[in-house]
């Protein structure tokens, strides 16, 4: 590694490179070395030869590879090992580049659909292939597209495999979790009496601010909570397993996961009374809404694409 005060003349994307690092208060010091520019002008070369219809400025990859390593503490990494042909198309894809966009869906259409469809067919298998691409490409308002996250250490269709299994898994344990609450609500006739129209209405009417005061109470979430939810909710690792990795008994795990729940109660429940200002009828409409979708909708916001 050479020294960076050895380095005259670091080259325009070399340069664009450090500065993208140093900005983001990363250390130039780290990816000083000499070779830097001649793999940047490779990695941008490689990129536009594999996508020549895709309009992307070199200096924007540069950047976003910058990031990209600054962000997973190898801002010193060699870019060569990365898979640069795919990270040029996740990167024009978070630009908003339309030929990009036709292209990822041209690629991994098949990778998609096969993916899913090992897990849910019929008409839910299409559902959750356009909400997948909607995540992965556009974003949501709890969040940016989820392709940025790429880290080009794996091919990207196997990483938009995984995406894709995830989904569907997601969606089965929605599905599933979505019959239990309506069994017990069958079973239960006091629950039965309480579904109106206006509960309805409630539910559809507030439905987006639900789900953006649940991404917001996760991100408040102590962090040991939230792990325990993903490794039941989202990975399906059992209360003995979960507590034989804490060196726990089951009642402690879940005592844990019942705090995490009534945590995310009642954070969600005090970020819509105070967004909302609605009546106290609507009040207490929107509270039963939240118990009720919590568990069908929690596992999907805490997937890890």
């Amino acid at each position: 590694m050479v020294p960076f005060s050895a380095v005259l003349d670091p080259g325009p994307l070399a340069a664009t490179f450090r500065a993208e690092i140093a900005g983001r208060g990363g250390s130039a010091e780290d990816c000083a070395d000499a070779t830097l520019e001649s793999e940047l002008a490779t990695a941008c070369a490689r990129g536009r030869a594999a996508f020549a219809q895709v309009a992307l400025d070199d200096r924007t990859f540069v950047r976003y590879l910058a990031r990209l390593l600054e962000k997973d503490g190898q801002a010193g990494a060699a870019v060569s090992s990365l898979a640069l042909e795919d990270l040029y198309l996740a990167c024009a894809c978070v630009e908003g580049c339309g030929e990009a966009v036709a292209a990822f869906a041209a690629r991994y259409r098949d990778t998609i659909r096969d993916s899913i469809g090992r897990i849910i067919s019929g008409a839910e298998s299409e559902d959750v292939r356009e909400q997948l691409i909607q995540g992965l490409l556009v974003g949501s308002p709890a969040g940016p597209p989820k392709i940025g996250t790429y880290s080009g250490r794996a091919a990207l269709e196997r990483w938009v495999g995984v995406a894709a299994r995830r989904a569907a898994l997601m969606r089965l344990r929605q599905n599933q979790a979505e019959m239990r609450v309506r069994r017990a609500s069958a079973a239960d006739p006091v629950a039965r009496n309480n579904v109106s129209l206006e509960t309805s209405y409630i539910k559809e009417r507030y439905r987006g601010e639900f789900e953006q005061a649940l991404s917001e109470a996760l991100t408040r979430l102590p962090e040991r909570q939230q792990v325990l939810l993903r490794l039941y909710m989202v990975n399906g690792v059992t209360v003995e397993r979960i507590g034989t990795m804490f060196k726990v008994g089951k009642a402690t795990v879940s005592r844990w996961m019942a705090a995490a729940r009534s945590t995310l109660l009642d954070d969600i429940k005090e970020t819509l009374r105070n967004r909302l200002g609605t009546s106290s009828d609507e009040l207490a409409s929107l509270a039963r809404m939240v118990a009720s979708r919590l568990e069908v909708t929690l596992p999907s916001v805490l997937q890890m694409p």
